[in-house]
């Protein structure tokens, strides 16, 4: 087993049921065990989707926490404690709305492999970072400032040592107060605090010297039509959403009109998801920092 992949999911099963179908087709996906953490309030129907997964697995469930707004930072941040647990290998974090391409395993391995000092790697698109443009397959870039909670891996080590002291009852009551009282100095300022933003800014102001790696090619892209801070999907059955997910999230140019601001559409660009089984060796090519500034 070469590690885990942490799958979080709630009520929307219909992007977990193509997430899953990208991950069988990446090249390296049977070499992991698959830790599903549903968030408390979950719809059953992620279950029928489940059924007939081939590769090992497990499902856990968040309890009712009496969180609000660190709800789902809850669910996530004890589904990375426990993933950490469980192996030596990489932690791989795959939201129900990312979809990997057929190589995101043997980049992640690959990257990791190069540079063993990353507090991490993120295998999307940089939607921090501006004047940010496709590269050579070959090539990474490594930078701080700019975490996204978009199909990342982590070793088990960052996460245990480094996030997990962070994931205490202070943090999930109030998360803005939070980070506002350790975490502060950022330029975000308050704003964005939950989890992906408490990540952020522990890479940021403690582990500045631990880089963040990404890809010059995406590796997956985030396929977020609707969810979390983007209004409500569809209604009816689960076989019309899923008709209707199916009809958008693979076109460049459905994603640009369905989506409801340009800026979730910039962060949603779908990539062509076939890639080779070729193993994969990457060299660093750093970015300018003057020409690829932060995106606030």
């Amino acid at each position: 087993m070469n590690g885990v992949v942490l799958i979080p999911a709630y009520q929307r099963p219909e992007f977990l049921w193509h997430c899953l179908e990208n991950i069988k087709r990446a090249h390296g996906a049977d070499r992991y065990h698959y830790l599903f953490r549903f968030d408390h309030g979950h719809t059953p129907e992620l279950y029928e989707v489940l059924k007939g997964f081939p590769l090992q697995h497990e499902v856990t469930t968040s309890p009712r926490s009496g969180y609000r707004i660190g709800k789902q930072s809850y669910n996530l941040l004890m589904g990375y404690k426990h993933a950490a647990s469980m192996t030596n290998g990489l932690v791989l974090m795959v939201e129900e709305d990312v979809m990997v391409r057929q190589d995101f395993f043997l980049f992640h391995e690959a990257v990791h492999h190069a540079n063993p000092n990353l507090f991490c790697s993120i295998a999307v698109a940089n939607p921090n970072r501006r004047n940010i443009v496709s590269g050579p397959a070959d090539e990474y870039y490594t930078s701080t400032g700019d975490y996204c909670s978009l199909g990342v891996a982590f070793r088990p080590g960052v996460i245990r040592d480094l996030i997990a002291p962070h994931a205490t009852h202070d943090y999930f009551v109030n998360p803005v107060d939070y980070c506002r009282r350790h975490l502060k100095g950022t330029p975000i300022g308050d704003a964005f605090a939950e989890q992906d933003g408490l990540i952020r800014r522990i890479q940021w102001l403690r582990h500045p010297d631990k880089p963040i790696a990404w890809p010059w090619e995406p590796r997956a892209y985030h396929a977020g039509l609707y969810g979390c801070n983007r209004g409500n999907g569809p209604g009816g059955t689960f076989a019309k959403r899923l008709e209707y997910v199916t009809s958008i999230i693979y076109s460049d140019e459905a994603m640009r009109t369905f989506a409801k601001h340009p800026e979730w559409y910039e962060d949603s660009r779908p990539i062509p998801l076939d890639a080779p089984a070729d193993p994969i060796q990457l060299q660093e090519a750093p970015i300018n920092e003057a020409t690829h500034p932060i995106r606030l």
